[in-house]
């Protein structure tokens, strides 16, 4: 019974792990289009406008949005430039962020 406690230990301890650097991971900003707000601008609506160049919900948009603009608050500020989950690589059919 000892050795499997340890196994099955040192298997949840290489998951974790694994976990931690995945999601602790940076987004490359680079590769994501910028936009600047407009006047009337909201995160919900931004995520509406651009729903066809990616494949992710409202909620989905907006956490993504707060993360890797480092955003505590929903409000936009009009001029401010903030980075999208829409990929600049490819124009013709814009790609899914799926993970922050």
């Amino acid at each position: 019974m000892g050795k499997i406690h340890y196994v099955v230990m040192f298997l949840f301890s290489v998951l974790f792990v694994w976990a931690f650097l995945h999601v602790t991971q940076s987004v490359d900003k680079q590769k994501y289009v910028e936009i600047t707000v407009s006047a009337g601008d909201t995160l919900w609506e931004l995520a509406d406008k651009y729903k066809h160049e990616h494949q992710l919900s409202h909620e989905q948009f907006i956490q993504w949005v707060m993360s890797v603009n480092n955003r505590s608050d929903e409000r936009l500020i009009v001029g401010e430039k903030i980075v999208i989950p829409v990929l600049k690589s490819n124009s013709e059919s814009r790609l899914v962020a799926n993970r922050p």
